[in-house]
């Protein structure tokens, strides 16, 4: 069985920081970028070793979310680019209901971990839920995982636990 935490975000409170410096940049994506968005999820996953045991759930999941994503017209995903190089995403979920708001949390490349890449993708998907009108946001990961260390704790994440599959609760 997997163990699950949440954190949970006021967007509704103060201003969440803009922190990519140049040459780093945060945009939203489009229907174009779903290919490069699912390698660099897919990527990322594979060398996170809190998620070893699970990889072949995690690339089932995350294609199937990818799909759901990007068959919408302006897709729920922030990717982090440094030049024309997309070395990061942060697949999303913007319905207010949704139990996990970060469907992948911010996935950063190996060769770009440690920079704050996480981070500012972190800050730009909160500020991406804000702006499609969210009060709150959910992230849900594993105990123990870069996230969950590093990351999810920043801009007032508050931790918690959580039942059931994060995977099942964000499709449709």
């Amino acid at each position: 069985m997997i163990s699950w935490i949440c954190f949970d975000w006021n967007l509704a409170g103060d201003e969440i920081p803009a922190l990519p410096a140049p040459p780093l940049t945060l945009r939203s994506c489009d229907r174009g970028d779903r290919d490069v968005v699912l390698k660099v999820l897919l990527d990322s996953f594979a060398m996170d070793t809190a998620w070893g045991d699970v990889a072949r759930r995690i690339e089932e999941a995350m294609e199937d979310c990818v799909k759901q994503a990007f068959d919408s017209p302006e897709p729920a995903c922030v990717v982090a680019q440094h030049g024309q190089r997309v070395v990061g995403a942060s697949l999303l979920d913007a319905r207010s209901g949704a139990s996990n708001h970060l469907v992948s949390g911010p996935m950063i490349l190996h060769e770009y971990r440690n920079r704050g890449v996480g981070s500012a993708l972190l800050a730009g998907s909160l500020r991406f839920l804000r702006s499609r009108g969210l009060e709150s946001a959910r992230g849900v990961t594993r105990p123990g995982s870069t996230v969950a260390r590093f990351v999810y704790p920043k801009f007032g994440g508050v931790q918690s636990s959580f039942a059931g599959d994060p995977f099942e609760a964000s499709r449709g």
